[in-house]
């Protein structure tokens, strides 16, 4: 099964913003493809907030002459094409390619996906917290965070660590173990990733697109 690390970064608050994309294949327990987009926002949309900025560092001189989504999607989709996709708090990344597909009037893939964040959650219990960078310290993996393309590969490295961790080679075989049903996308919408509430009752979280 291909499974297709994905994160994204966007230029300001409208989720749909979206300025760089990182992308990383797993295929038989390892990483054998990347690749890495800088974005030209919609029109609508292109105003880079200097929050966004500070956090990951692209300026609107960087995408200046980068290719808007629409475009890039065709190199994109076919790595969608019978994967499961896979993101660290997937509800930011799933919807951020929910708004910008609607900007271009792009229908859906029709496409599984699994969320890091809350199989990591799963997985390890005692950490700080379960943001990408320090579930990736827990693993032994350094990287750059907010840089798309990286936060991708570290998605692939938890990933990777908690199958090993549980001992299986399957995301079927793990989303069973720990009580988790996988999202999906498909052309008349989504149904989001979701687990079972363990037996101790966890408080809630707000969860934002900066924060992992």
């Amino acid at each position: 099964m291909k499974l297709v690390c994905i994160d994204f970064e966007t230029a300001n608050r409208f989720i749909g913003s979206i300025c760089a994309v990182g992308v990383a294949v797993i295929e038989e327990g390892h990483i054998i493809q990347t690749k890495y987009w800088l974005v030209k926002p919609h029109t609508a949309h292109n105003f880079f907030d200097p929050f966004n900025i500070m956090i990951h560092g692209i300026q609107p001189r960087d995408v200046q002459g980068a290719l808007e989504f629409n475009t890039i999607y065709n190199e994109l989709r076919p790595l969608l094409s019978d994967s499961v996709l896979v993101a660290h708090n997937a509800a930011f990344d799933m919807s951020a390619l929910r708004h910008v597909l609607d900007l271009y009037n792009i229908e859906y893939p029709t496409v599984d996906y699994l969320c890091t964040y809350k199989l990591s959650r799963r997985i390890w219990s005692g950490l700080d917290n379960y943001k990408l960078d320090t579930v990736s310290r827990s693993v032994g993996h350094q990287f750059n965070h907010h840089n798309a393309l990286e936060d991708a590969v570290a998605c692939g490295k938890v990933l990777l660590a908690a199958l090993a961790a549980k001992g299986v080679s399957d995301i079927n075989e793990i989303s069973s173990l720990i009580g988790m049903k996988m999202g999906s996308l498909y052309s008349q919408g989504y149904s989001p990733c979701s687990i079972r509430n363990s037996k101790k009752t966890h408080s809630r979280q707000v969860m934002t697109a900066i924060d992992y």
